[in-house]
Parts: structure tokens; sequence; C-alpha cells
């Protein structure tokens, strides 16, 4: 996979690698600081969503990649950080999902087919529990990115020294 002559991979990673700590940070912003919660739903929501395709497509494409190399044990390591980042980006987007709804409960209480999740959603502990959930998966997300960019890194310039 190319873009303008370009292996996809080393364009699409600087998607994963800004995005992802800014999802992460964000996520943990949203669950510790309540009146920021209204700002950054929508921001928040739409970086979880972007997330899974694009850590999706960079794994894929640097898998066509990987193809293309020869085998090494760094670029091995990262292609299993990179395919395990993307379950990361998976989950991350559920919990900001579980999040956002936990902190707008009337986002499905208004709509007659979620009538019966009214006492779920209205629960006092049901907030507090998707925050610490928010905290450890944006933190996790931030510590994996770093991780599987580190270990793709280290693949392409431990040959140069």
């Amino acid at each position: 996979m190319e873009i303008a002559g370009l292996p996809a991979h080393i364009l699409l990673i600087h998607g994963v690698v800004v995005l992802a700590p800014l999802a992460g940070l964000a996520a943990v912003v949203f669950a510790l600081l309540r009146r920021s919660r209204r700002y950054l739903a929508w921001p928040l929501g739409i970086l979880a969503l972007v997330l899974v395709p694009l850590s999706v497509l960079t794994a894929e494409a640097g898998e066509q990649l990987e193809k293309a190399q020869p085998v090494s044990e760094l670029i091995q390591e990262h292609a299993e950080q990179g395919s395990f980042l993307r379950f990361v980006a998976a989950f991350f987007l559920v919990v900001v999902a579980a999040q956002i709804v936990a902190a707008f409960p009337g986002i499905l209480t208004r709509r007659p087919a979620f009538h019966g999740l009214r006492g779920l959603l209205e629960a006092r502990w049901l907030l507090p529990a998707t925050s610490v959930l928010g905290v450890l998966a944006g933190f996790f997300l931030v510590y994996q990115s770093i991780a599987t960019g580190h270990s793709g890194a280290a693949s392409v310039w431990a040959g140069s020294r």
C-alpha cells in the first residue's frame, strides 16, 4: 500500500502517533474535570472513533511493509505491538462511549428504546466507575502508542548506528 510513492505505513503512523496520546489525555481530563465534559464530549468521541480505523489501516500497511523488509527481531516486536494497538484502540472507543453516556445519560434515556436502561444510566456508581476506566484506558492508550512507536523507531534506526 502506497501513498504518493511512499509506503502508507510511514505516513499513516503520524496520525496514530499524534491522535492516540491526544485522545488518551483527553479521556483522562474528561474523567477528572467535570466542567470539561461538556466541551470534550464530541472531540473525544470523534478522536476515539477515528483511531480505530486509523490504527487498523496503519497496522495493515505495516504488515505489507513488513513482507517487503528482511525479517528481524525488532521488526517482529514492532509488528506485535502494532497488532495489539488495534485492540487497545477498539477497547478505548468502548470506554469513551461508556464515559460519554455515563456523563450525559439523557443521550440514551430520551429515546423510547432505551427507557429500560434508565435505572442503570442514572445509578450513582456508573459515572465514577466509567471515570476510573477512562483514566486507566487513557493512560494505557498513551503508553501503548509510545511503546509501539518506540519499537518501530528502534526497528528502523537500530541498523543505522
